[in-house]
């Protein structure tokens, strides 16, 4: 919980949280100390304490701002979308997978972050009061069930797991494939994540994924 609303207490709360985020990242929750956080702050123990008094506050901060940004990044790419009428051509679904894709590859570490708060907080999930990805889910999921689709959590989280998979998976496929093909990888993955979206809600492949019939010319 916030403690100081004078600029020199938000200056510092924002580190706190920085701090966290990047630990909480790389560590996990449980393999982060509030003195772990202090220090990579540059901060006296007693001042981030003072700020949040248990880690499992500051936690929800840092979940909190997360689901936000990235709800926000839904809303805006769903506005964007009918900014000019060239682009009322692309569907709201290509949007919802682009924005996805973009802010995965922006925000890497978030993504690592929501990777480990699913495998390693189960318990904490099932007691918590507020589940600060519901609105994003719930939005997400409202825009696939228009398309028809029976289950559209379930679109919506295939979506959103591959794209969190690739992102994770980065480091070590470069090692596998090497840096060339790494960054070949990368360069298309946007496209084939539209095309992933599309399949899933039974829309036509774009137009340069359509594969002509073999034998026949170009």
């Amino acid at each position: 919980m916030e403690r100081s609303q004078t600029p020199k207490g938000k200056r510092a709360r924002d580190r706190i949280v920085a701090a966290a985020e990047k630990l909480i990242a790389e560590r996990g929750f449980y393999g982060t100390s509030m003195r772990d956080i202090a220090s990579a702050a540059r901060l006296p123990l007693a001042t981030t304490v003072y700020h949040f008094a248990k880690k499992e506050q500051l936690y929800a901060t840092i979940l909190g701002e997360i689901a936000e940004a990235l709800d926000a990044r839904f809303q805006s790419a769903m506005f964007e979308r009918y900014a000019s009428p060239s682009e009322r051509a692309t569907t709201a679904i290509d949007a919802l997978a682009v924005a996805l894709v973009r802010w995965a590859a922006e925000e890497p570490g978030r993504v690592k972050l929501l990777l480990r708060e699913l495998l390693d907080n189960p318990g904490r999930v099932a007691t918590a009061a507020r589940l600060p990805l519901a609105p994003f889910l719930e939005r997400t999921s409202a825009l696939v069930a228009a398309r028809g689709v029976a289950f559209p959590e379930l679109a919506v989280l295939h979506l959103v797991g591959a794209i969190s998979y690739f992102v994770a998976a980065k480091p070590t496929v470069e090692r596998i494939v090497g840096a060339v093909r790494a960054k070949q990888i990368a360069a298309g993955y946007e496209r084939e994540a539209i095309s992933l979206a599309r399949h899933m809600v039974g829309l036509p492949p774009l137009a340069a994924d359509k594969r002509r019939p073999r034998g026949e010319a170009a």
